[in-house]
């Protein structure tokens, strides 16, 4: 990884090599066995449809209608355009799965209009980037689902998990983007009539359905987690080709590959880490890094401040994505030992992947809205870190108090 091998072919090669001199040896044919068996399952079809209902509805004009209705809301507070941006993002979140997705759809409307409107790139771009990353916090989620495939967790469950600490980050979000608009002068748009909000809203109103489709029908025993992402492709589809009518035939070429692409790389990783862990296993590597943990920290409580530390570090480095992959095999049996419910341990790795997606060198989110801004590395990290203390906040909230992610699945239990 020091020398840019991409991290799926780094697992990969250190997997091989390590089983080529294991002492006794391990025979070869293991990891092709490994590679194939870590990702036939069936509740990883989920991210491929999730990410084309996502890039359905980009291109079907569900994107241009929830920025009208979150204008028509909050567009005249101070920081107006910062507000529409953050909501934008809290609806954008129930249909996407996907932070860059997010980052990239909002980023393309919503960043030339700030900078038109006086606000600067950096500040522009940075809002952006954290507000796309609710998009793996707010259901449903992509990484929720990968989470899913490691733990055995209940995707239902980490989908209703995920809605109140998702509003509690764009709250915290909306607030600092007040606070910092204020100071800067940052006005907002001219506030709209009850009747102009009624017909924004009227706009907005079926994609808004989207997310209480899905998780509504996980819970209500209609459909599994993976044909809810199906159901959620049939109903881009009917949105953006039958409703709004923008999406033509000769788009789907396009939105097919694009969406396979993206899931390929997602899969990717998750296959060689699977033969990571496999080694990390046969040397009883979880087992001594959890007894490790456990005699370091004692207690959930820094157990958890010593994870949502050493995944922000982490963050800054590498996809979180990829290290909750690689990390979650080693860090079961600790979890385990000290009684850690593993849904909010889930949306506590939610959110953690959230900030890494949006902090200075190598968040992913950070590359997709300087492209569109237009602007280096080193001007975006002169806004960011405002916002990155919104998120900090929120996660160390829904670290010690469970109750904000727990609350509503322990009252909607199927």
């Amino acid at each position: 990884m020091v020398i840019n091998v991409p991290i799926a072919i780094a697992l990969g090669f250190a997997a091989t090599l390590a089983m080529l001199v294991f002492p006794g040896g391990i025979p070869l044919i293991i990891l092709p066995q490994t590679l194939y068996a870590s990702i036939d399952s069936v509740i990883l079809i989920a991210v491929p449809f999730f990410m084309l209902a996502g890039n359905l509805m980009k291109t079907g004009g569900v994107t241009r209608r929830l920025v009208k209705f979150a204008n028509a809301l909050v567009g005249d507070m101070a920081g107006g355009l910062g507000m529409v941006a953050v909501v934008a993002c809290i609806f954008f979140a129930g249909m996407t799965g996907s932070g860059p997705a997010e980052a990239a759809a909002l980023g393309v409307l919503l960043i030339p209009a700030m900078i038109d409107s006086g606000y600067s790139k950096g500040f522009a771009a940075s809002l952006l980037a954290s507000g796309g990353s609710l998009g793996i916090i707010i259901p449903p989620s992509i990484p929720m689902v990968i989470y899913s495939s490691l733990t055995d967790v209940s995707v239902g469950a980490l989908f209703m998990a995920g809605f109140m600490p998702g509003i509690l980050a764009g709250l915290m979000l909306m607030t600092i983007n007040y606070i910092r608009s204020s100071r800067r002068g940052y006005r907002g748009t001219e506030k709209q009539s009850t009747r102009e909000r009624l017909k924004a809203f009227r706009g907005a109103i079926l994609p808004l359905f989207m997310p209480l489709i899905i998780v509504g029908g996980i819970y209500g025993g209609i459909f599994t987690p993976t044909e809810s992402a199906v159901v959620a492709v049939l109903y881009a589809l009917f949105l953006g080709g039958v409703i709004y009518r923008e999406i033509h035939l000769k788009d789907l070429p396009e939105i097919l590959l694009n969406s396979a692409c993206t899931s390929a790389v997602a899969v990717i990783i998750l296959s060689m880490a699977s033969t990571f862990g496999l080694v990390a296993t046969l040397e009883n590597l979880p087992e001594r890094v959890g007894n490790f943990i456990i005699s370091m920290a004692p207690n959930a409580i820094i157990f958890l401040l010593f994870i949502n530390i050493f995944f922000f570090i982490l963050g800054c480095f590498m996809s979180e994505i990829a290290a909750m992959i690689i990390m979650m095999p080693i860090l079961l049996p600790a979890l385990t030992g000290l009684k850690i419910n593993l849904v909010h341990f889930g949306i506590v790795m939610m959110l953690n992947i959230a900030i890494g997606m949006a902090t200075p060198p190598f968040g992913v989110n950070l590359f997709v809205t300087c492209s569109i801004a237009k602007i280096s590395i080193e001007e975006y990290a002169r806004e960011v870190w405002p916002f990155v203390f919104a998120c900090v906040i929120s996660l160390l909230l829904v670290t010690y108090i469970p109750e904000i992610t727990l609350f509503l699945p322990g009252i909607l239990k199927p």
